[in-house]
C-alpha cells in the first residue's frame, strides 16, 4: 500500500515523470496528475480533449497490434516512445488504462504500474464504496491521491518538483 519509508523505489533509472492519466473502459478519464510537464499545447479550458485524443490513439494503436500479432502471442501495449517521450501504459482485466509519461530516459515502468493499479487503485479506489465502477466520472478520493503522490515521488526516475496540477 502506497510507498513507505522515504526510500527510493526502483523504475526508471534518471528521468521524469510529466503526468498520468487512468481511463475507464469506455474511455472517460477518471483521473488526470500532471508533474513537471514541458510542454502543453492545449488551452487550460480544453483539457478534456487532450484527454480523449490519447484514449483514441490507445485504442487505435490497440486494434492495430493485435491485428499485426499472432493470436498465440501477447498483443499488449506496454510503451509507446517518441523523440521527446515516453508512454507507458498498462490495461487491467477489467478495463481501466493507466498511461504514464516520462522522458525518454526512463526505462520500462511496467511494474510500477501494476503497483499502482493493484496496490493503490484497488485498495483506494475499487475497495471504495463511494466509488462506482460503472457509473463515476472521476477519482476524488484523498487517500488514493496522497498515495499516488508519496510512490511516485520516491520512484528512482522521478526528480524532484512541486505538482502542477490535478483533475
Amino acid at each position: 500500500r502506497g510507498a513507505r519509508g522515504g526510500r527510493r523505489l526502483g523504475g526508471g533509472g534518471r528521468g521524469m515523470i510529466y503526468n498520468l492519466y487512468i481511463f475507464n473502459r469506455k474511455g472517460v478519464c477518471l483521473y488526470y496528475r500532471e508533474w513537471k510537464r514541458p510542454f502543453n499545447s492545449f488551452p487550460p479550458d480544453d483539457q478534456d480533449e487532450e484527454r480523449k485524443l490519447v484514449f483514441g490513439m490507445l485504442f487505435s494503436i490497440k486494434e492495430m497490434v493485435s491485428r499485426m500479432t499472432p493470436r498465440t502471442a501477447d498483443a499488449g501495449l506496454s510503451s509507446i516512445q517518441t523523440g521527446n517521450f515516453t508512454l507507458h501504459h498498462l490495461e487491467t482485466v477489467t478495463g481501466f488504462r493507466f498511461v504514464l509519461n516520462t522522458d525518454t530516459a526512463t526505462t520500462d515502468l511496467r511494474q510500477n504500474l501494476q503497483h499502482i493499479y493493484s496496490e493503490i487503485f484497488v485498495e483506494y479506489v475499487l475497495k471504495n464504496p463511494l466509488f462506482d465502477p460503472m457509473t463515476s466520472t472521476s477519482i476524488e478520493i484523498p487517500l488514493f491521491d496522497s498515495n499516488l503522490s508519496e510512490y511516485i515521488q520516491l520512484l528512482s526516475c522521478f526528480r524532484s518538483g512541486a505538482v502542477v496540477s490535478g483533475r
